[in-house]
């Protein structure tokens, strides 16, 4: 029973250690963190790399711009349009889709879209990144940058002018 009471809590413990993540690999610089699925994406990644910190040391020269963190890029063929996302709060993260991008591109030459790619989604992560003296002392002040929630009251005010229900501004 002395050995039950405690070795089923230590069992438990032990399976919830986080899992690896199987199949990615990653390459990392000064400013990145680029994961992709190996080997399917390992032919990609080193000029995915270059195309991000070609696009990183442009970004540096024409805004100034110092990061704050490392910028997590994921390489993923998840659905069958290219595509590409950015996020700059709370932490810096590009998530770039390596299939063929939508027909409504097809001016962009396919070896250059990932060029295109980064050079795009980078400004996106620079003007949410970016600090003023104001934003650095309030990081400073919490720890880095604040994770916007749900009950945000500025959305609840959208909601309020915004809404046709009965009794609204709208109505």
């Amino acid at each position: 029973m002395r050995l039950a009471t405690w070795a089923v809590p230590v069992a438990l413990l032990i399976a919830a250690a986080p899992a690896r993540a199987q199949g990615l690999s990653e390459i990392e610089t000064e400013d990145l963190r680029l994961l992709y699925r190996n080997p399917s994406q390992a032919y990609l990644a080193p000029y995915a790399g270059r195309c991000f910190e070609n696009s990183m040391r442009f970004q540096r020269w024409l805004f100034g711009y110092v990061p704050s963190q490392r910028v997590a890029v994921l390489l993923n063929d998840f659905s069958d349009a290219g595509n590409a996302s950015a996020t700059a709060i709370p932490h810096d993260v590009l998530l770039v889709g390596t299939s063929p991008l939508d027909s409504a591109f097809e001016t962009i030459t396919p070896n250059e879209r990932l060029n295109f790619i980064m050079n795009h989604e980078l400004v996106h992560i620079v003007t949410v990144d970016k600090a003023a003296r104001r934003d650095r002392f309030f990081r400073a002040l919490f720890g880095g940058k604040v994770t916007p929630v749900a009950e945000d009251p500025e959305s609840v005010l959208y909601y309020f002018l915004t809404s046709t229900a009965k009794g609204s501004r709208c109505s």
